[in-house]
C-alpha cells in the first residue's frame, strides 16, 4: 500500500529515489542522511525530486525509522512510504517501479551510503544519453565487516567472461524508469538459492544492449555486515538459467588485457605448488580420500581473495568523503587510508572459458546426462555405461544424452562411450581453480544446460556442487545419487554422499541407486532415507545374455597336477579395496599343502609406490602377474580357468561375478556388500568370511577341484541367477522409471 502524504503527479518529478528497507532498523539513518543529502543539492538546481522509502517486510524499528523521516521536518521534497510483502529485493525494486512519479529512477539499499554528486552526475549522463542507458557510481567502498575498493568498469571495457565470474555492477543505479518497467528484475526469493537478483538483472539488461556506464567522480559506499544483509544471505546463491548465447553476442570478448589474479606474495604460489605434489602423490588412492586430502590443503594453506590488489584508484575529492564520514563515521577508517585499501576488480582466470566451453559441448545432447570422474574399465564405469546405454535408447530423450567426465582424463576410454551418446571431458583448468569455484561452475554448468534427468555414478565434483547448491541444481532437474559401496580410510567407511556432515542436499535429490539389496538397506538405515528413495537396480553385465559356454576348463576338468594345475583367475584392479596382497598367504598355504594351484591376476595397477613391491611379492608366493586388460572379462581367456576368485573387503555387487557365472566360471568371494544377493554359499559359489581367511580360501578351492559334477551343478546355478537378475532388459524398464 502506498501512503498518500506528499503525492505529486507524475509531471512534476524528474527523479525518483527508492531505498529499499527491511531490517535495517537504526542503520536507515545514515542511509536517508546521504539520500536526503544529494536530493536536496539537486533540488537546489531546479530537479524536482521524490524520496521513496519501500519496507518489505519490515520489522517495527526499520518501519518506525521510515515513518519519522515521512512525518518529520527533514525534506522539503515528496517522501512517501510503500509497504510490501514481497520477502525479495528484486520484488520491492519492482514495487518502486511501478510506484515512482520520476522520468529516471534510482535505486540504493536501506544501510548504503551515497555521496552528494551521485545523482545529480548520473542525470546529466541520461540526459545527454539520447536513449536507454544505466548508471552506476564509480567507486564502491566496502565498510564494516571488510574494507575494499572497488573502480566500477563501464559496459565497454567488460565481456561476458567477467559477467559470468561475478557481478561486475553494483546494485545501485540510476536509468530512465521505463528501463525498469521494461526489464523488471526476476522474482528470486533468497530461500531458492538464486541470485543477487540484480546480478541477473545486470546480465539481462546487458543482453537487452542496453549500456552499463559509471558517473565520475562519484563514490558509493557499501556496508558489510557480519550476519544479515544481501551479502551473507547471497552467500551461496548462483544465478538460474538465462540466454547465455545472448550474453556472448551482446558481450563479446575484448582484445584488450584484463587484470590478472594478484595474492600475498608467497602464500597462493606454495598452495598451488603443494596442491600439485600431492594431486601427483595421491591420485591412485580412493576418490572421498583424495577430497579430504584436498580439505585438509585448503585450510592448512588458505589462499588470499585472487582478485584483491594494492588499490591503485584515485582518491574522490577530500570534500566528498568528508561529507559522507559525517552521515555515517563508521566509514572514517577506510576513505582515511583511502590509498592503502585492498582492490576489487574484474579477474580473468579461466572461469567464464570453461564454463561456456562446457555448456556448449552439452547443447543439444543435455536432456539426460551420466556425470562420471572419468570412464574406465571398472565396476562402477560399466554402470555408468550401462545408464548411459539404456537413456541413449529411452524414447523421451529423444537420443540426447551426454557423459560428463569430470576428473582425470588420462584415465579414461574413449572408445567405450556408447555410439550416439555425447562425450564431454571437463578440461584439466578445471582442477586448478580453487574447490569452491569447482563447485560454482559445475553447478552453474548443470542448471544452464538444464537436462531432465542427471545420474551421477560416483562423480564426487556433483556430489560436491549438491552440497552448496543441491536445490538450485534440482529446480529444474531430476538428480540421482549412486552409492553401490564405500571407499575406506583405515577401515572406516567413506562415500562423496557420506563425507558431507550436513547432508541438506539429500532433500533435493531424486533418489539414490545402489545395485544390490545389502547396500540399500544399510544406505537407508545410514541416512534415513524411506523406501521410495532408494532403488536397487540390478546392472547387466554383458550386452547379451549368450548360452553357457562349453566346452571349457571349469566344466570338463577332473584331475589336476603340477603339469596340469587347477587355474584360479584373480581380475580386479590391485587397490586397497579389491586385497590383492591377501593372495600371498593364499597362494603360500596352497603351496604348503601341496595342491597344484596357479593363480594369475590381471588387472590395472592403482596403488601408489606399493604397487611394484606387491608384484614382486605376489610372483615370490608363485602368482603371476598378467597385466591390466579392458573390454571386460569376455576379453579374457575364461575358458581356460576353472574358478575366478575375490578377497575384496569392500563391495557393492561387483559385475566381474555377473560375468564370471555368465561365462561359465565358478565363484569364490568373500561375502562382503551386494556380494551375498549373488552368491549363495554352496549353490551358486563360495562364500568366506574375510579377505585374511587363507584356510577359508584354500578350503573352497579345495571344493571345487575335488568334484566335477559339484562344479557343474555351482556353474549352471550360477548361470541361471545371474541371467534372471541381471537381464539388460529388465535393467532398461529401472531406467525408465526414474
Amino acid at each position: 500500500m502506498t501512503d498518500p502524504t506528499h503525492a505529486v503527479s507524475d509531471h512534476e518529478v524528474t527523479l525518483s529515489v527508492a531505498v529499499n528497507s527491511h531490517a535495517e532498523g537504526r542503520l536507515l539513518r545514515p542511509t536517508l542522511r546521504s539520500v536526503a543529502a544529494a536530493l536536496t543539492k539537486l533540488a537546489s538546481t531546479g530537479v524536482s525530486c521524490e524520496l521513496i522509502i519501500v519496507l518489505d517486510n519490515a520489522t517495527s524499528e526499520t518501519r518506525a525509522e521510515a515513518h519519522h523521516w515521512r512525518d518529520g521536518p527533514r525534506l522539503a521534497l515528496p517522501i512517501r512510504v510503500v509497504e510490501a510483502v514481497n520477502g525479495d529485493a528484486g520484488e520491492s525494486r519492482n514495487s518502486a517501479t511501478r510506484e515512482a512519479r520520476g522520468r529516471y529512477l534510482a535505486f540504493c539499499d536501506g544501510d548504503d551510503i551515497v555521496t552528494s554528486n551521485y545523482f545529480a552526475a548520473s542525470l546529466k549522463m541520461l540526459a545527454e544519453a539520447g536513449g536507454p542507458m544505466i548508471v552506476h557510481p564509480e567507486t564502491v567502498v566496502s565498510f564494516g565487516e571488510r574494507a575494499l575498493i572497488w573502480h566500477v568498469e563501464s559496459g565497454d571495457s567488460v565481456d561476458y567472461r567477467h559477467l559470468l565470474r561475478g557481478n561486475v555492477w553494483p546494485s545501485s543505479s540510476v536509468s530512465q524508469r521505463e528501463t525498469y518497467l521494461n526489464y523488471p528484475y526476476a522474482p528470486l526469493p533468497r530461500e531458492d538459492g538464486f541470485g543477487p537478483e540484480d546480478w541477473l538483472w545486470n546480465i539481462e539488461t546487458a543482453i537487452a544492449g542496453i549500456p552499463h556506464r559509471t558517473a565520475p567522480g562519484t563514490i558509493f559506499f557499501y556496508r558489510v555486515r557480519a550476519s544479515g544483509g544481501v551479502n551473507n544471505g547471497h552467500k551461496h546463491s548462483i544465478l538460474p538459467r538465462f540466454d547465455l548465447d545472448g550474453l556472448i553476442l551482446a558481450m563479446p570478448r575484448r582484445s584488450a588485457p584484463v587484470a590478472q589474479p594478484q595474492s600475498a606474495p608467497g602464500r597462493s604460489s606454495a598452495y598451488l605448488m603443494f596442491r600439485r605434489v600431492v594431486r601427483t602423490i595421491a591420485w591412485p588412492l580412493s576418490v572421498g580420500l583424495k577430497q579430504r586430502i584436498r580439505n585438509v590443503i585448503d585450510f592448512a594453506l588458505p589462499r588470499t581473495l585472487p582478485s584483491l590488489q594494492p588499490s591503485a584508484v584515485k582518491a574522490p575529492p577530500f570534500d566528498l568523503l568528508k561529507e559522507a564520514a559525517w552521515f555515517e563515521p563508521a566509514i572514517s577508517w577506510p576513505v582515511s587510508q583511502f590509498g592503502a585499501l585492498d582492490k576489487w576488480e574484474t579477474v580473468e582466470d579461466g572461469y567464464g572459458d570453461l564454463l561456456v566451453g562446457i555448456v556448449n559441448e552439452l547443447k543439444g545432447s543435455s536432456r539426460a546426462i551420466v556425470t562420471v570422474p572419468w570412464v574406465g574399465i571398472g565396476g562402477a564405469d560399466l554402470v555408468s555405461l550401462n545408464y548411459a546405454r539404456a537413456l541413449s535408447v529411452d524414447a523421451r530423450f529423444n537420443g540426447e544424452v551426454s557423459m560428463l567426465a569430470t576428473y582425470l582424463e588420462k584415465r579414461t576410454h574413449r572408445d567405450l562411450v556408447p555410439e550416439g551418446v555425447n562425450f564431454v571431458q571437463v578440461p584439466a583448468e578445471f582442477l586448478q581453480i580453487s574447490p569452491a569455484l569447482e563447485r560454482r561452475l559445475l553447478a552453474q554448468a548443470l542448471i544452464l544446460a538444464a537436462p531432465e534427468l542427471v545420474i551421477s555414478v560416483n562423480c564426487f565434483h556433483v556430489t560436491n556442487s549438491m552440497q552448496l547448491y543441491g536445490r538450485q541444481m534440482a529446480s529444474t532437474t531430476r538428480i540421482y545419487l549412486t552409492l553401490f559401496a564405500w571407499d575406506s580410510i583405515d577401515g572406516f567407511p567413506t562415500n562423496p554422499i557420506t563425507d558431507d556432515g550436513q547432508r541438506g542436499f539429500l532433500d533435493s535429490i531424486g533418489g539414490v541407486l545402489a545395485d544390490n539389496t545389502v547396500t540399500a538397506a544399510t544406505v537407508q538405515e545410514v541416512l534415513a532415507l524411506t523406501d521410495d528413495e532408494v532403488r536397487v537396480h540390478h546392472q547387466p553385465a554383458v550386452d547379451r545374455v549368450h548360452p553357457l559356454p562349453s566346452p571349457t576348463a571349469a566344466d570338463t576338468d577332473a584331475l589336476f597336477s603340477v603339469d596340469k594345475p587347477f587355474r584360479v583367475l584373480w581380475p580386479h584392479r590391485l587397490d586397497r579395496e579389491k586385497r590383492p596382497d591377501a593372495l600371498v598367504a593364499i597362494a603360500n598355504l596352497l603351496d604348503a599343502e601341496g595342491l597344484p594351484v596357479q593363480i594369475d591376476v590381471f588387472g590395472q595397477q592403482v596403488l601408489s609406490n606399493g604397487g611394484t613391491l606387491l608384484v614382486r611379492r605376489l610372483e615370490a608366493a608363485g602368482v603371476r602377474y598378467k597385466g591390466p586388460y579392458s573390454d571386460g572379462l569376455a576379453s579374457l581367456p575364461t575358458h581356460e580357468y576353472h574358478a575366478l576368485i575375490l578377497t575384496s573387503e569392500s563391495e557393492g555387487l561387483p559385475l566381474v561375478l555377473v560375468q564370471s557365472m555368465l561365462l561359465g566360471l565358478p565363484v569364490i568371494a568373500t561375502a562382503v556388500g551386494g556380494v551375498t544377493d549373488l552368491v549363495k554359499e554352496g549353490a551358486t559359489g563360495l562364500l568366506v568370511g574375510h579377505p585374511d581367511d587363507a584356510e577359508a580360501f584354500v578350503k573352497a578351492i579345495r571344493v571345487l577341484m575335488g568334484s566335477l559334477s559339484n562344479r557343474r551343478r555351482i556353474i549352471s546355478a550360477a548361470y541361471s541367477t545371474a541371467a534372471e537378475q541381471h537381464d539388460w532388459h529388465s535393467f532398461t524398464r529401472l531406467v525408465d522409471a526414474l
